[in-house]
This record gives structure tokens, sequence and C-alpha cells, in this order.
């Protein structure tokens, strides 16, 4: 049996929440194995699941709210040292010749403690060979017990952690694909919002490949989800940028169009709060402090930056962790309009506004270039 520990910042919450997340999660973790699962309530703040598909462990750890995934051994007792012997029994080859500390949790009544157990458990293991060290043990044993049944712990995975998918509403990504777009996307959903995706196609033929990366996350942490993927053309506005607007604030002129189309398809679906980018402080001439804040003021909408802090490197070591950055560094890098021109990197908010006034037309005409389909349907070359 696998028991998936709650991230514990959702039972610090209050009890009316507690109940709507677990609510969600539940679903979430249904939804990971096509319901073919059986889910139940175990106290401790602990779900049982009860499931036979391959790689289970790992495909529960991935569900955003699970801060740990044990794997479990449950039996039934009537004294404590019927209970010492079935420890000895499941452990007493584990901790031969190694250091280990038994570490019982008790909820029910009992005639005895928990140290009691701790004790009764742990001498007949020195007699099967182990040497007890509370301070720095090679091996832990874990044992919780509830009334007459006590779960006995085989190997512990640690969990995504963070919030239920949903339970913070839904936002737009911005997403190109490259290293950044996929972790600021996995950041968010670890704060429980659901994400559809929006890929702006500038003629480099990066469509297939950045919606091919967004599968992947929502295949790996999107359980209890539907995203919908949306890829807008943005061939035909850069033409006319280059034609209408000078060299140097072609690339701001360019990301204001992309701000703006983002709000206009976020706003046609009333369920969406926010967007979301990639964007990192100082990391390209458009993400300097001026033009982070003039950009901020072209749209209504909140722009949600979860990387904005993070230098390259720490963002490197996001995606590989979380599986998307052997993909991402295929990516090229979006298409240089400036003409090799000395590119702004003070915009400021009056200075974008007139230019915005010059390609304000594009936006509508982009947005009507939007294709949208539902992620989990997406297959490479459609």
């Amino acid at each position: 049996m696998l028991v998936a520990s709650l991230e514990p910042e959702i039972y610090l919450k209050s009890q009316r929440t507690q109940r709507r997340m677990i609510g969600v999660l539940t679903k979430a973790i249904s939804a990971a194995f096509d319901g073919e699962v059986e889910i139940s309530r175990l106290a401790g703040h602990r779900l049982a699941v009860s499931v036979s598909a391959e790689n289970a462990v790992k495909r529960l750890s991935r569900v955003f709210g699970v801060g740990a995934v044990e794997t479990v051994e449950a039996v039934e007792f009537k004294t404590i040292e019927e209970l010492a012997h079935l420890v000895a029994a499941q452990f007493g080859d584990t901790v031969r010749g190694k250091t280990f500390a038994v570490r019982p949790k008790r909820l029910g009544s009992h005639d005895w403690s928990s140290q009691d157990l701790a004790i009764a458990a742990g001498t007949l293991l020195v007699e099967a060979g182990g040497v007890v060290d509370l301070s720095n043990p090679a091996v832990t044993v874990r044992i919780r017990v509830v009334n007459g049944t006590a779960y006995l712990t085989l190997a512990t995975e640690p969990g995504v952690g963070g919030l239920p998918a949903g339970t913070q509403g839904k936002a737009l990504v911005m997403f190109s694909g490259g290293i950044d777009s996929p972790v600021a996307a996995y950041l968010m959903a670890q704060r429980g919002v659901a994400l559809d995706y929006l890929h702006f196609s500038l003629g480099c033929g990066q469509a297939d490949h950045a919606a091919g990366i967004a599968h992947l996350l929502t295949e790996l942490y999107g359980a209890g989800t539907d995203p919908i993927l949306h890829i807008v053309d943005l061939e035909p506005a850069i033409a006319e940028i280059q034609r209408r607007v000078p060299a140097r604030d072609r690339q701001m002129a360019l990301k204001g169009v992309m701000y703006r189309a983002a709000e206009g398809i976020a706003l046609s679906d009333g369920d969406t709060r926010a967007i979301i980018n990639g964007e990192s402080l100082g990391q390209v001439s458009t993400q300097t402090l001026d033009n982070v804040a003039a950009l901020d003021r072209v749209i209504e909408m909140p722009m949600l930056r979860p990387l904005i802090g993070l230098d390259k490197n720490t963002i490197v070591v996001r995606a590989r962790q979380i599986g998307t950055f052997e993909v991402s560094s295929r990516t090229q890098e979006m298409c240089d309009i400036s003409g090799g021109a000395r590119v702004s990197v003070s915009t400021s908010p009056g200075k974008l506004r007139a230019i915005m006034a010059q390609v304000d037309d594009l936006v509508e005409e982009a947005v009507m270039t939007d294709k949208s389909m539902r992620l989990r349907d997406w297959v490479p070359g459609s």
C-alpha cells in the first residue's frame, strides 16, 4: 500500500480550506491513475492509496499537494510484544550490521507508550545484528500505530509538495518552450495554479517543439488539470514592427504586442485571473527593471514572474530537477528583430505607450490567428 502525506502547508489552513484542498487533491490523485485507484483518509493528514499501476510511487509523488509517498505494510496486532516481533521480522535483515533508530508514532488508546514500543522493537533488532544510534542512524525504522493497526514504512519518496492543482485559480503562461518558461509554469502550478499555455509563433519553426514541452509538463505534473494550448502567429506582426518602429525600440514593441495579445486571450476565458511569463530581471534587454516596469503598464491583468529574482544557473538547476532541461535546451532563441542596432534598455512608460500606439492594431490581428486545442490531445505535428 502507498500512503501520501499531505504537504504540511495544507493542514495549516482552516478546516474548511483543508477539506476543499483535500477533496481537490483526491480527485487529482485519481486522475493521475485514470481513476483506477482506491483512496481513503488516514489519521495524521495522510491518504491511503491502493493502486497497481506501473511507476505508481513516482506518479503519485508528482501530484501537487503530496509532500511524501511512503510504501507501507499494514499489520494487525493485539499486544506490544506481537507488534515488536512483527517489526523485527520486517526490518531485521535491513538493520543487520548497520546503525538504526526506531521512530514510532501512536494514535489511539494503548496501555504502553511510543517509547515502550521503540525499546521493545529495538531490543529485537539489536538481537538481529543492528546497532542503536539515535543521533545519526543509517536506517530509520518508522512505525505509525493507529489503534490495532501498525503501518511499517518500507520506503519513502519525497513529493513535489505545493498546493493542489487549481485551488488558486487559473492563469495563462506565455510559453516559448525555452529553459525559463517551463520552470515558471512549474513553479506557479506548484502553488496551486491551473495553467493554460500560449505560444507565439515567430517564424522560427518552434511551435510544435514548444507544444511538446508543454505536453511533457502536463503529463508529468498536470494531474487533475485539462490545459488549453494556444498558438498565435506573430510573423506578420514582426514584419510590420520592422517597418514601423525604429530598430532600437523593436524588441519592446514586440514584447508589448505579446503582452496585449496574451491579455486579450486571457480575458476571453472568464476564469483566467493572471498571465505568467519566465522573465528574469536583467537577463535580456527587455527584462531590465525599467523595461519590465514599463511593460507592466501595457496591460491591466496581473503579470506573474516567478523567476524574476533567479539567476540563470538557478533556473537551469530547477529545469534539470523537473525534467525539462534536455528538451528545452534545444529550443532556438527568440528571433532578434533589432537588425543589429543597440536596443533600448530603459524605456519609460510614456515612451512605450507611444511605441504601442504605432502597433496596437497588430494586437487584434494577432489574436485572430489564435489556434487552440486541448493540450492532452496534442500529438507531434498537430
